[in-house]
């Protein structure tokens, strides 16, 4: 692991430096990881692609900002999730305020979800309405607090609990008496 990082840190000074052949090295290294990230997000293949060359190009532009060189990895995320945002925000992909005394208290529901064949459960968010598919790849694949969400898309966390709830149960619903890893 300290191998690793010391290479990255090396490969990411070759970068700054503008060594071309230092940037395709990162460019293999995460991609594949990255192209994951947006395609959850988007569902669309070129957008995905297109946000993670924009994200690439954002990173490599703005690599000297970069405090921590061992966090090369997380930083370029956290840009391909803004990125994945700010494209659906352009087109207009509106959070629904709920009104919580009408539709009752959003429940927060981590739980209860039966362990699925991954790439069912994959297929089955791709499915997913695009406003809770967010909510819910923010929250349950990428760790974000409800709070962190609702800084994030500029919605209240009420709408947070409530979208990633109905996504949940959406999901749940997809893949009911669906084949279940052993």
């Amino acid at each position: 692991m300290e191998e690793t990082i010391n290479i990255n840190r090396r490969v990411i000074e070759r970068c700054l430096e503008g060594d071309i052949k230092a940037q395709f090295q990162l460019y293999k290294q995460y991609s594949k990881a990255m192209y994951n990230v947006a395609s959850r997000f988007l569902n669309n293949k070129m957008d995905a692609e297109d946000i993670l060359q924009e994200s690439f190009v954002t990173a490599f532009n703005r690599l000297g900002e970069l405090q921590n060189r061992d966090a090369f990895g997380s930083w370029l995320k956290r840009i391909v999730i803004n990125n994945c945002i700010s494209l659906q925000r352009k087109r207009k992909i509106q959070f629904e305020e709920i009104d919580e005394q009408r539709h009752g208290e959003a429940v927060d529901a981590d739980e209860g979800m039966p362990e699925v064949d991954p790439a069912m459960v994959h297929r089955a968010i791709k499915e997913l309405p695009a406003k809770g598919r967010t909510v819910l790849v923010l929250r349950a694949l990428e760790g974000y607090s409800h709070k962190e969400i609702a800084e994030t898309l500029d919605i209240t966390v009420s709408t947070s609990k409530t979208q990633y709830s109905r996504a949940l149960a959406l999901l749940n619903e997809k893949l009911k008496g669906k084949v279940y890893v052993d």
